[in-house]
């Protein structure tokens, strides 16, 4: 076995996982049976090459060997993949990130007359993108900066009107509950202000004791939508929703009966 750099060796391993991943589907040839030989032709080149060998002596011998997609015909892979291939193949490998981060500028500039439309196909263009260098075992990178503001943009979105739009409704309503129902005192404004202020503490802390028993159930496929955002999301964090929304509870029924 030949020695390699550690340069070398991670780029002669990304070369074999991308070859792995084009010969996915391959119904005539067994990709272990390609790899031996893709394996023994390197070995072979570079029989006579001092150890280790260096990244740009077997960038050499890989680019004789071609692109590691050529191994797998075109009218063998699945549709996906082949469409897949014409944007990530060829002569820059950054193609989806671009299209993510073109989408992700129209949506700003056509902000005030509906860009926000444009979120949901920047989003599934840029987890396509992310989904294929994992299965390819590429890094992101610096293509992040590229491929994840929509990821972000739609996970915060949604995040902040789970959190707070339900709330502010029922605060609205049991507010309308004190003051036509239980008569409350609403002369005095300080008065006003604190009743309303408790109750929408009493009303947000609540539903967001709820949220998180229902967050803790989703986290997985809640996480699987917004990879690699949530890669680190856990269960403590749905815990730390209820520690808030015990705490925010707390808070305002102190405002309505201790004060």
């Amino acid at each position: 076995m030949i020695d390699f750099t550690p340069e070398a060796k991670r780029k002669f391993d990304e070369y074999l996982l991308r070859m792995r991943f084009s010969m996915q589907g391959r119904r005539s040839v067994e990709t272990d049976e390609v790899e031996q030989n893709v394996v023994e032709h390197v070995q072979a080149a570079l029989a006579g090459v001092p150890s280790p060998v260096g990244q740009e002596r077997l960038s050499e011998v890989l680019t004789q060997l071609g692109p590691p997609e050529r191994w797998l015909p075109e009218d063998e892979r699945p549709a996906w993949r082949r469409w897949a291939h014409r944007f990530m193949t060829g002569p820059e490998d950054w193609r989806l990130a671009y299209i993510s981060l073109a989408v992700t500028i129209l949506m700003i500039v056509f902000l005030p007359v509906g860009g926000i439309l444009l979120l949901l196909p920047g989003y599934l263009v840029s987890r396509a993108y992310v989904e294929l260098l994992g299965d390819r075992g590429e890094p992101l990178g610096a293509r992040k900066w590229l491929v994840l503001p929509p990821i972000v943009l739609l996970m915060v979105g949604l995040a902040g009107a789970a959190l707070f739009a339900p709330a502010g409704a029922i605060g609205a309503i049991l507010s309308e509950i004190g003051l036509r129902e239980l008569g409350w005192d609403w002369d005095s404004r300080a008065e006003r202000m604190r009743i309303f202020t408790g109750i929408l503490s009493i009303a947000v802390g609540a539903y967001w004791v709820a949220l998180s028993a229902v967050f803790a159930l989703l986290l997985r496929p809640f996480r699987a939508l917004f990879l690699p955002v949530t890669t680190n999301l856990r269960r403590g964090h749905a815990w730390a929703l209820t520690v808030a929304g015990a705490i925010v509870s707390g808070l305002g029924a102190v405002l309505l009966y201790v004060f």
